[in-house]
């Protein structure tokens, strides 16, 4: 996964106000110096169900932030029935 890189809260606080402030994907991209797709997906990964004036959905950073932790939680291997986290090892 070369290339890849986890945004910061502090990135993604830096997008959710641009965005509000109707900064286009791709201006907010080159800014941050990731591709659009990156960003997009930063986008998704954020929205809130509701929208802003101009009818773009909302991009909330502290959604994001979370949805991110709850993923990074889910990695790795489920322990079985019975099993306890010192018998993975």
């Amino acid at each position: 996964m070369a290339g890849y890189a986890f945004r910061t809260f502090d990135e993604r606080k830096k997008i959710e106000n641009l965005w509000e402030a109707g900064t286009s994907a791709k201006d907010i991209a080159t800014e941050l110096n990731i591709s659009a797709s990156a960003l997009y997906t930063e986008l998704r990964r954020g929205q809130d169900g509701t929208r802003l004036p101009d009818q773009r959905r909302r991009y909330n950073a502290d959604l994001a932030q979370l949805r991110v932790q709850q993923s990074l939680e889910r990695r790795g291997r489920k322990a079985m029935k019975g099993e306890s986290e010192h018998d993975q090892l």
